[in-house]
């Protein structure tokens, strides 16, 4: 660690990372720890800083940490999965994660491979402070003092659960570390840091309000939205208990090319069955506290589908929230502007940022939506190519007529060809003659759109190019349709589709069929997963069908995927896209075809991130995990 003065920037920034990179040259850092420790005032900003740690930026390009649109060079980080497609050929993740390529040195990768490690560590740094100073702070009430030690203790929980999501086993610190401590620490076992994060998520609940602190029930100044609550802190429990019950982390891990390292470890597994299943119980019982608050208190409830995108923009002061981080108001040229970080049907929008890049959805995502009844439409592929759909007769599907009579938030979260965007039709098509005429949004170029759709979930429609319009948007890392389908889940594991395990009259169809069912709420039971559907296993893949197409956009295919040791058959194959070909111009026809857009690659080791070398250098006692 370098020996920084002995002025307040040592208290902020004395951390296990290089301090050099996070340094806040904010007017803060020039008071000494007398001053910030001594004033209500000065202590309530250095506490409210932790903040600035969940969207983590070392630089000044727009690439962010913990979630959020342009995560990965200008792209969102759907497109490391089978949902999204990255249009720029030197974006991050099409240059890293979709080519294997796990560098940091390629373009981006450093947001996700490095940057959680750095800015965790930085947040728990200064978490770890305001526990320790805030009982001497002078004139601070008994409810900011309570305040103050549930959002830090809370944040360092979330904190260590980003970093155990990515890297197994972390070293656990729950001090501030002095210039002369020890700092070569060793990993502490993956179950070890889950028991320590619970510990934390009790304390916190502990001290934090029910309510929301801004909105309808709060009433309070709008500087406190995005603080978090008692059913925060519950939903978090339910998730990291979810992630450590799956099988990543309850089965021994391995991988094909061996490690290289023989004395590491990443974690102790359960030895039984029934430990197992304890665990899902564990995870259930924890998400039912949070459905409890929305069922019986009405802290939290779905949106149906005429508000279903305002869940993403807005003031997050909707009941669907549970803990959001706040980024404020964004305009299409300005500051934070989404421009780019996707792609909407808007003139030249469509080209991504400065015409260098945008997130597009594939057609491997585009066939996950059921028909509107429920009904399944792709069975599969024949000889596993995407090209060849197998359509199942019953469901009504036809390739001409792709988009029709779909589950309703494919119109919500897709735009398709022809479909109306501020105005105006999408045109993503080219002539089939002549192919050298192709609509605004098409053409045979990297800035423009790869696979025929536009995301437009992430996207209102009041901001376009030349507007004056701003909206804010906030990035949720939890919202009640979580909870819900972590419940699902894990009672299915425990239990199975239909039991009561809890004898709450609440199963892990019952949890289902109410995501499934949120758009059509008239017509209660319509989209009702089916009766024939009564294995674990079967149930669970439609879940996480479910999941896939719920949460596109949120970042959390990736770990649903990584959690289940999936990557390999999930991520490690091609994506496939649709061209729109126009056949007739009176009247208006078009035919549409498949086609592979990408052979994309994945390893068995890459389930687990490799631990930053620029940190095992720093400490010898860390390990690294197997295969890196």
């Amino acid at each position: 660690m370098r020996k920084y003065s002995l002025y307040f920037i040592v208290i902020l920034l004395i951390t296990l990372t290089s301090c050099e990179d996070f340094l806040d040259k904010k007017s803060s850092a020039l008071l000494t720890s007398e001053q910030v420790f001594g004033d209500p005032v000065q202590f309530q900003k250095f506490h409210d800083d932790i903040y600035t740690y969940l969207h983590y930026w070392p630089g000044d390009w727009a690439c962010q940490s913990f979630g959020g649109l342009g995560r990965i060079g200008y792209s969102s980080f759907e497109g490391a999965t089978d949902l999204a497609e990255a249009s720029r050929d030197v974006a991050g993740t099409n240059a890293g994660f979709n080519l294997g390529n796990w560098s940091k040195n390629a373009y981006g990768m450093q947001v996700e491979l490095i940057w959680p490690w750095n800015g965790s560590y930085a947040g728990i740094r200064r978490c770890n402070v305001v526990l320790e100073k805030v009982d001497s702070v002078p004139n601070l009430s008994p409810e900011k003092v309570k305040a103050y030690k549930g959002e830090a203790l809370f944040l360092r929980a979330f904190f260590y659960s980003e970093l155990i999501k990515r890297y197994g086993g972390v070293p656990y610190i729950t001090k501030s570390l002095a210039i002369d401590e020890n700092m070569d620490l060793p990993r502490e076992a993956y179950d070890t840091c889950v028991a320590k994060i619970i510990k934390d998520l009790d304390a916190s609940f502990n001290y934090l309000t029910l309510e929301k602190p801004f909105g309808p029930q709060g009433g309070q100044a709008a500087t406190d939205l995005g603080r978090p609550t008692k059913g925060a802190a519950l939903a978090l429990k339910a998730k990291v208990l979810l992630y450590a019950a799956s099988p990543i982390n309850t089965e021994p891990y391995t991988v094909s090319i061996g490690g290289r390292n023989p004395d590491l470890y990443f974690t102790e597994v359960p030895n039984t069955d029934a430990e197992k299943r304890q665990m899902w119980i564990n995870a259930a019982t924890a998400a039912y506290e949070v459905i409890k608050m929305g069922e019986q208190q009405s802290q939290y409830g779905l949106l149906d589908s005429a508000n279903y995108r305002n869940i993403f923009y807005g003031d997050a002061t909707n009941k669907e929230v549970i803990f959001t981080r706040v980024d404020g108001n964004w305009s299409f040229g300005g500051g934070k502007a989404l421009t780019g970080w996707i792609s909407f049907a808007d003139y030249g929008a469509s080209k991504g940022y400065g015409g260098s890049a945008g997130t597009y959805p594939t057609q491997n995502f585009v066939d996950m939506f059921e028909m509107e009844n429920g009904s399944i439409p792709i069975m599969g592929y024949e000889n596993g190519d995407g090209t060849k759909p197998i359509i199942n007769p019953a469901s009504g599907y036809s390739e001409q007529n792709m988009w029709k009579n779909r589950d309703p938030r494919l119109k919500l979260i897709v735009l398709c060809n022809q479909d109306k965007w501020q105005d105006r039709p999408v045109e993503m098509w080219f002539d089939k003659e002549n192919p050298s005429v192709s609509g605004s949004e098409m053409k045979d170029a990297r800035d423009y759109c790869t696979t025929g759709y536009l995301c437009k979930k992430m996207w209102p429609e009041d901001l376009r190019s030349g507007g004056t319009a701003s909206v804010a948007m906030n990035w949720i890392w939890i919202r009640y349709a979580d909870v819900i389908l972590w419940y699902a889940e894990a009672m299915n594991w425990a239990y199975g589709p239909d039991v009561d395990g809890l004898a709450n009259g609440f199963t892990a169809r019952t949890a289902l069929n109410k995501i499934r069912n949120r758009m059509n709420p008239r017509r209660a039971g319509m989209r009702d997963l089916s009766m024939s559907i009564t294995s674990k296993e079967a149930f669970h893949e439609r879940l996480m069908n479910e999941r896939a197409i719920e949460f596109v956009y949120e970042e959390q295919r990736w770990w649903d995927v990584l959690r289940y040791k999936k990557g390999v058959e999930t991520f490690g194959k091609p994506i496939y896209g649709v061209r729109n070909l126009r056949t007739s111009t009176s009247p208006l026809k078009f035919e549409i075809t498949r086609r592979k857009l990408e052979n994309r690659a994945f390893s068995d080791y890459m389930h687990i991130y490799p631990i930053p070398y620029t940190e095992l250098e720093k400490s010898p006692k860390l390990k690294q995990n197997l295969g890196w």
